[in-house]
């Protein structure tokens, strides 16, 4: 009844739990979309490793 509805997480369409396609847990409309996320994310992820590469004196969060 008031159940929360998913979202496309590239177009932000609303998609249905049963019939969505999930990569990484985010829900997708369609398989284009889906390649296009996992595209972005290792994009993100080849930053991030190039980052910590450039400057290994940073350390990740936390408090200490």
């Amino acid at each position: 009844m008031f159940g929360f509805t998913k979202h496309c997480t590239v177009c932000g369409m609303d998609v249905k739990k049963e019939t969505a396609i999930k990569r990484f847990g985010k829900y997708l409309c369609s398989e284009e979309h889906a390649q296009q996320y996992v595209q972005r994310r290792e994009e993100e992820e080849k930053r991030m490793i190039e980052e910590r590469k450039r400057h290994p004196e940073r350390r990740g969060g936390g408090c200490c």
